[in-house]
């Protein structure tokens, strides 16, 4: 199969799931958002890709938004929810026992900006899903943390999908 005979086929996927790319990153989004997933899951060149590939499709771009937005937003809330939970477990639970030092940086960088550690967390891998679990074990209202991640969450979308769908767009028309 020729290289343009491959990406003909993509696109014309691409045109005829476009319900399914959108469950797709979804899923993507929420698992990269949320503690222990987010180790297995590579979703950022993932975004990357499906955002090109819709944008050479002449596909939709805020759907493709909507659905990362809202699956970060459900992955943050799963990981604010198990550190709410197991606060005085989580140095004891995989994969965080196994890094104390790191688990310290981040309670400290957590303590220190608070509300703004979230926003920093969403554009920075590591911290992604850590952040926002340690925010529900100190404690932080849920309706606070709930506005911090739509935040993060509407902009770490578009930073993600934006770039690539316009760019390769730009490219093939």
């Amino acid at each position: 199969m020729s290289l343009e005979t491959w990406w003909q086929s993509a696109l014309v996927f691409v045109r005829e799931n476009e319900t399914s790319i959108e469950l797709a990153l979804f899923a993507f989004a929420f698992a990269e958002s949320i503690i222990f997933a987010s180790v297995f899951v590579p979703s950022t060149p993932i975004f990357i890709g499906i955002g090109a590939l819709e944008g050479a499709a002449d596909g939709p771009l805020i759907p493709l938004i909507v659905a990362g937005t809202l699956g970060a937003i459900a992955g943050d809330l799963a990981s604010f929810t198990i550190g709410y939970r197991f606060r005085n477990e989580l140095p004891r639970i995989w994969p965080l026992g196994n890094h104390p030092e790191q688990l310290a940086r981040a309670r400290s960088f957590v303590e220190r900006w608070g509300i703004v550690a979230i926003l920093a967390s969403k554009l920075s891998g590591p911290l992604r899903p850590i952040v926002p679990m340690l925010v529900g074990a100190n404690g932080m209202p849920r309706w606070r943390f709930v506005a911090a991640s739509a935040v993060s969450s509407i902009v770490w979308a578009v930073l993600v999908l934006a770039p690539a769908y316009y760019g390769l767009h730009a490219i093939t028309h």
